[in-house]
């Protein structure tokens, strides 16, 4: 476990190579039943889950290792086999390129790093209006900081104001996260005493209201709409 200022805020579940990763997983769940500190909260400080196999290598958010408890006492209770879905919600990490960093050692030295550790705890986790946390995924995140970067340098050489050098675009696909991507980018923006102003533009009306009701959610009130 890595402590941040005294307090739990990393958890990391290894097992050997040749055991599933998803067993590591499910230890984490076995822990909050059967443990010895079991009710009292302990795993409720965490915000980011590690759990590898060595050559396989992922991290969630404690919303996911919460909805997994979830789902298994409604099994239990309904005395039926279903296999639990909240695994699909785990995510690799992956360099700038989009290169899978899967090995262990790897994950850690570009992960684990503390500048990237406490970047993606302040930064990167949004705590959601209905109490939901959502770390981002790595392509969400470099994302973010391109655009960020990009903006930076136009703000310091003003003759990039108004040219394609103070622009660019970022391709991201139908259901991948646009709207959180976009969210924390202007979030990060607007703390920028140089940026007065961040639009948000939508080509459809009822993306318009689509967009203002995940805003909300991300963080109430934080954006108005405009005609």
């Amino acid at each position: 476990t890595i402590l941040v200022n005294g307090l739990p805020l990393v958890h990391i579940e290894l097992k050997r190579r040749g055991i599933r990763i998803q067993e590591a997983f499910n230890q984490i769940n076995r822990y909050q039943r059967e443990s010895f500190w079991a009710g009292s909260g302990i795993y409720d400080y965490a915000q980011i889950f590690i759990i590898s196999n060595g050559s396989e290598t992922k991290y969630y958010s404690n919303t996911t290792r919460y909805a997994h408890v979830q789902e298994q006492g409604s099994v239990r209770k309904a005395s039926s086999k279903r296999e639990s879905n909240s695994f699909e919600f785990t995510s690799y990490w992956t360099d700038v390129e989009n290169n899978r960093v899967a090995e262990l050692l790897d994950f850690a030295e570009r992960f684990l790093d503390y500048k990237m550790l406490l970047y993606t705890l302040t930064r990167y986790c949004v705590f959601t209006a209905d109490k939901t946390l959502m770390v981002m995924r790595p392509y969400q995140i470099a994302a973010t900081e391109a655009i960020l970067r990009r903006i930076n340098q136009a703000l310091n050489n003003r003759s990039f104001l108004g040219t394609t050098h103070a622009g660019g675009y970022i391709w991201h696909t139908t259901g991948s996260g646009k709207t959180l991507t976009s969210f924390k980018t202007a979030q990060l923006a607007s703390r920028d005493q140089r940026v007065k102003k961040v639009l948000f533009v939508v080509d459809r009306k009822d993306l318009d209201y689509q967009t203002m009701k995940e805003y909300d959610n991300f963080e109430p009130e934080c954006a108005n709409s405009n005609s």
